[in-house]
């Protein structure tokens, strides 16, 4: 896109009829989006993460190499990604007998810390999926999302938000205040 030229964001019907719902404890076995995926991050993201490589080790065994750390992430230029492993999950996959989970969300909640400053951005985001149309992007849920069971239709999760009600402070982190503003003003409660 040219410089100072002002992408148009088009918030995608989706976003209203899907409700959002999360378990708290870690996704149902088997239902997660933290499996074939590619995650993108920056470095800034990537040495968040190595703040918490005591941590999350402790946590994901796995995540120990020798006296040290895997390097779970790829110089992939123009950016990096983490390194997913055989099966395509993330290495910082926490897996229990019964869920499955993100071990960098739940050190970050377990500690007090703000998941913000330690998760990557593109794993907070989900199920939110941007798509270019030419100078426009498209704001919409992730196909997957619901065979996964992070949304389904607001008929079928009655008491759940939206996405776009679930995802406001994210959107606004993507498309910024006054956009979200304009398409999903705040309900008076």
């Amino acid at each position: 896109m040219p410089r100072g030229s002002k992408q148009t964001f088009v918030f995608d019907r989706s976003l209203r009829e899907y409700a959002y719902r999360c378990w708290p404890d870690g996704c149902p076995k088997g239902r997660t989006c933290c499996v074939g995926l590619t995650v993108e991050v920056t470095r800034k993201e990537i040495r968040a993460v190595d703040s918490l490589m005591d941590e999350l080790q402790a946590l994901v065994p796995s995540l120990h190499d020798g006296d040290g750390y895997i390097d779970g992430f790829i110089d992939d230029p123009p950016t990096w990604v983490i390194d997913s492993g055989e099966d395509g999950a993330c290495p910082f996959l926490l897996r229990t007998k019964k869920h499955s989970l993100c071990s960098i969300h739940h050190v970050a909640l377990n500690t007090g810390r703000h998941v913000p400053d330690h998760k990557p951005a593109a794993c907070r985001h989900w199920p939110i999926l941007l798509t270019g149309e030419g100078s426009r992007v498209r704001v919409m849920v992730q196909p997957a999302a619901e065979r996964i069971g992070c949304v389904a239709p607001v008929s079928e999760l009655p008491g759940h938000p939206t996405v776009l009600e679930a995802y406001r402070e994210e959107l606004i982190e993507i498309c910024g205040a006054d956009e979200v503003e304009r398409r999903a003003p705040k309900k008076n409660r």
